[in-house]
């Protein structure tokens, strides 16, 4: 046989399956001409098992260690082990699993101590489904790591696997972790980042858990004072209504900080923290500070700034609306950090490495993405399905950017999934969703976390839309990149423009408007609750967050004043902290603390839309109105107090009670608040009235009407795009002349 020429074989593609043939002809011919080097043997055996030729595989590997002396050996089992890992990683990053997984099990009979090896068939486990955490004893993981090396590691091999197992809690993986955080001390802060960052996905996809904050604290074993990873111990602890905890950690991360940017993020996990517990009372002095931190860094133009920035300051501010009404501050404010933000964070996305989408761009149809966190079961699903069921998709092409959702979610599928030309659920990777986003060619992007998410505020600075709005979240982000911010006649004051960076684009009728809510089976029941039939029930469900002091206390006014009433509390808050807060205020105005009524959670949203018949009146939350929860309260037909201020979340109760067809209940200060909450307490007539108003309102009222609403969001797309083309040709890259 004619000897073939290595150049003929691309040494790059000699193990994929086109090539095994051809690679076995040339190996076998150039041993059998003398050319009997170790490497040449380890390749032909390595090709001979890729082609199922398992014992030919081992006899050819045996060749060198045959003819070679037992002090040898050790070398010769790393040469081949370092040949047969090479392959290995190759076929795992082609993603080629089955030829991945057959040469690690052979690798693990021939040098059971290679480190990458154990990683590596671990994360095929992952990868193929069958991982437990008892895999990591049965792959003996102890014996390995105790005398593994970091020399012996891939350090992104390493990432990879601690960020997958995160997804199956035990005490295995957690002491896994640890082992490994042990041997790595060069590169051992780039992973505890990386894991901290993981247990917050983890956190915002699945919810909190013990698991989660284990991790977080062995990662503390090695950084104790890293100001990074106990903010993350913050916000987990927080999520599991470990509120104590959560507080110690935050007022322990503010001590270690040593630079403006990192008090400000500090500073912000303490006030999310008492506010999220209901602990007003605590929060005064911290709210105080943090308006002065968030001064000092939109004045700065310290040239060292930017090495101090983080991704999570622009949302830091996130909870001005529930402390006060005052947008001419706030927003102003906002602007500045969000164009501080913008010019440390702006990366424009690259496309080099994204695969186009397969759905032809037809001239005349307008691509719109939607981009949220929140495209589930949550506040911003339940309201937004609406547009989606409604959008005419022969003029539109849909897109769903989804961050940290759970594909296999019936909710997303039926409401967000199915009714997209295309949908993808996506990692909380900023850069690449722009890059997918600008990719895919959107014309029109709407983001619906606004300041809720980070993440979403990175995507938004790369502008990887030529048109950005801002619609349903928190309220706008302030970035210059975002064009415009949705808004109706009612949700935002006349003077509003005045503060904000985006252009405020009002609908003609309503911001918002959904067909209902799907109701199940009360449980509820007033003799439960030790309350007589003929009482007047109060009902408020909000969070901590939004509990002002100064709104419990008017309500407790009200019910002093309404004989034979009692006030149902709900929201998922620290019980002890939430009894003490309106045990306080009930004491100083002098209401008895036995007329309040203090709720948990329930098993679903049903439930709770079902629970909501229990009250006569439900009073609104204030300087944070509700949103979803004052939509319920209007579909159930309850009577309702809300008061209107300046700002978008003082006034969502305002244009959703106006729009829903009623304006009994409205009032523009403290006092119209307590004077209606009495007169609606005392005046069963009234409460009837309003209930029949609400009740007709169902088929006509424009809050009710979604398809009417989602013609509205279509033409305002529509004119977006033409105002854009009309000025296409003056477009530059910078976006703060919006």
């Amino acid at each position: 046989m004619q000897a073939l020429n290595l150049t003929s074989i691309d040494f790059d593609l000699q193990f994929e399956s086109a090539f095994l043939d051809r690679t076995i002809d040339y190996y076998e011919t150039i041993i059998t001409q003398g050319e009997d080097q170790n490497q040449n043997y380890w390749n032909l055996g390595i090709a001979y098992l890729l082609q199922q030729q398992e014992v030919e595989a081992q006899a050819t590997w045996f060749i060198p260690f045959d003819r070679s002396s037992e002090l040898e050996s050790d070398i010769l089992t790393h040469e081949l082990s370092t040949a047969i890992d090479r392959v290995a990683a190759r076929k795992f990053a082609e993603n080629n699993l089955d030829e991945a997984w057959l040469i690690c099990q052979y690798l693990r009979e021939i040098n059971s101590a290679h480190v990458d090896n154990l990683f590596r068939s671990i994360l095929l486990e992952v990868k193929f489904g069958r991982f437990t955490p008892e895999t990591l004893t049965e792959f003996q993981y102890i014996e390995i790591l105790t005398d593994a090396t970091e020399q012996d590691i891939d350090r992104e091999l390493l990432q990879n696997l601690l960020e997958s197992i995160l997804l199956f809690p035990s005490i295995l993986v957690s002491t896994f972790v640890r082992q490994c955080l042990s041997i790595v001390p060069n590169y051992r802060l780039d992973l505890i980042i990386s894991i901290a960052n993981a247990t917050l996905n983890l956190n915002h996809r699945f919810g909190g858990s013990l698991f989660l904050v284990d991790i977080i604290e062995i990662c503390l074993e090695f950084q104790p004072n890293n100001i990074r990873i106990l903010n993350v111990g913050s916000t987990l602890n927080c999520s599991l209504n470990n509120y104590k905890k959560a507080i110690d950690i935050g007022f322990h991360a503010y001590n270690f900080c040593e630079n403006l940017t990192d008090r400000i993020i500090a500073n912000f996990s303490i006030i999310r923290t008492l506010l999220s517990a209901g602990d007003w009372l605590s929060a005064k002095s911290i709210v105080a500070r943090h308006y002065q931190l968030l001064e000092d860094f939109a004045g700065s133009n310290h040239e060292n700034l930017a090495v101090h920035i983080n991704q999570s300051l622009i949302v830091s501010s996130v909870f001005f609306p529930c402390v006060e009404d005052r947008p001419s501050y706030f927003r102003p404010l906002q602007n500045q950090i969000a164009h501080k933000y913008l010019q440390y964070n702006q990366t424009l996305p690259s496309i080099d490495n994204i695969e186009p989408v397969a759905l032809p761009k037809e001239a005349g149809i307008i691509r719109i993405g939607y981009l949220a966190s929140t495209l589930k079961s949550h506040s911003v699903g339940w309201l937004s399905r609406w547009l989606m069921q409604n959008h005419d998709l022969k003029k539109f092409q849909v897109f769903t950017y989804c961050i940290n959702h759970n594909p296999d979610d019936p909710f997303y599928q039926q409401w967000f999934r199915d009714r997209s030309h295309v949908s993808y659920c996506l990692a909380p990777h900023p850069d690449s969703i722009a890059a997918q986003i600008k990719a895919d060619k959107i014309d029109i992007l709407i983001e619906l976390d606004s300041l809720t998410l980070n993440t979403t505020c990175k995507v938004l600075a790369a502008k990887p839309a030529p048109v950005q709005v801002s619609w349903l979240g928190w309220d706008a982000t302030g970035l210059p990149t975002v064009d415009y911010f949705i808004a109706d006649p009612y949700v935002l004051p006349d003077n509003a423009q005045e503060y904000y960076q985006e252009k405020i684009w009002r609908l003609p009728q309503t911001y918002l408007a959904v067909n209902g809510f799907e109701v199940g089976i009360p449980t509820l029941k007033r003799r439960n609750l030790n309350i007589p039939d003929d009482a007047v029930v109060y009902w408020s469900g909000q969070r901590g967050h939004k509990r002002h002091p100064e709104t419990v206390r008017l309500q407790l006014r009200i019910l002093k004043s309404v004989p034979n009433s009692y006030f149902l509390i709900k929201g998922d808050t620290d019980p002890t902290i939430i009894q003490e807060f309106f045990g306080k205020i009930a004491a100083e105005e002098g209401v008895e603390f036995d007329r309040l009524r203090f709720l948990g959670n329930v098993a679903d949203e049903y439930t709770h839309r079902a629970n909501l018949a229990i009250a006569d009146v439900v009073l609104d939350t204030f300087p944070y109105n509700g949103a979803t929860t004052t939509l319920e309260t209007l579909w159930m037909g309850i009577p309702m107090v809300t008061r209107v201020g300046q700002q978008f979340a003082a006034r969502n109760s305002y244009t959703f009670m106006l729009n829903a067809g009623i304006e009994e209940g409205i009032a523009w200060n403290a006092e119209e608040y307590v004077e209606w909450g009495i007169k609606l307490g005392l005046d069963r007539e009234l409460r009837l009235e309003i209930r029949d108003k609400l009740r007709i309102g169902r088929t006509t009222a424009p809050v009710w009407n979604a398809k009417q609403f989602t013609l509205d969001m279509e033409e305002a797309y529509c004119q977006m795009w033409a105002i854009y083309q009309e000025k296409q040709p003056e477009v530059i890259a910078d976006y703060s002349h919006n």
